[in-house]
């Protein structure tokens, strides 16, 4: 099979039951106990030291002659992930990958009963594309360690729209649960 494109998952969805299917046989995709309310409260916390981090950027400047939006950034991610983790866990699943998440969830909130937009699959597969948050993280060290005042900024920004939009599927996510 080709390597899996998620994108086209949300275009055709034959080609993506064709993906679920295949990560089912797999079983990379089991059935399980729910445990959604596990991974929702997984979520929030890391909802919650994302914010507290995000508010703290000052304070930790001046302690550490740095800042941490990169954890800012993890933080969000992981929320994102756990929520994604709790509506496949609603289902009585679990996933052991991050791309048989990601298809599951596109096969059954997207195309299956339409809870989910594209937008909210975009955020999650963000969230769960190990490669976009590597170079995320590590383009401080890189070479913003300089840290030129635009830097720090264009930093804080994605930081921000990281934060915000992870925010905004775990309040979707927490609906389509009904906590």
């Amino acid at each position: 099979m080709k390597k899996p494109n998620w994108r086209n998952w949300i275009e055709n969805k034959n080609d993506c039951k064709a993906w679920l299917d295949s990560y089912i046989n797999k079983e990379i995709i089991v059935k399980s106990e729910g445990n959604e309310k596990l991974h929702y409260n997984k979520a929030e916390h890391n909802a919650n030291l994302s914010n507290w981090l995000n508010s703290k950027q000052d304070d930790l400047r001046t302690l550490f002659d740095d800042v941490f939006y990169d954890w800012v950034i993890n933080s969000s991610y992981y929320a994102s992930y756990h929520a994604a983790l709790a509506l496949v866990s609603k289902l009585k699943f679990k996933s052991k990958s991050h791309a048989a998440t990601l298809c599951f969830i596109i096969y059954y909130y997207f195309h299956d009963n339409k809870l989910l937009e594209k937008e909210h699959l975009e955020i999650v597969a963000n969230a769960l594309n190990k490669d976009d948050i590597e170079i995320i993280t590590n383009s401080k060290s890189l070479r913003e360690r300089a840290s030129y005042n635009i830097d720090e900024s264009f930093e804080k920004g994605i930081a921000d729209d990281v934060r915000k939009n992870s925010l905004n599927f775990i309040n979707k996510v927490r609906g389509i649960l009904e906590l």
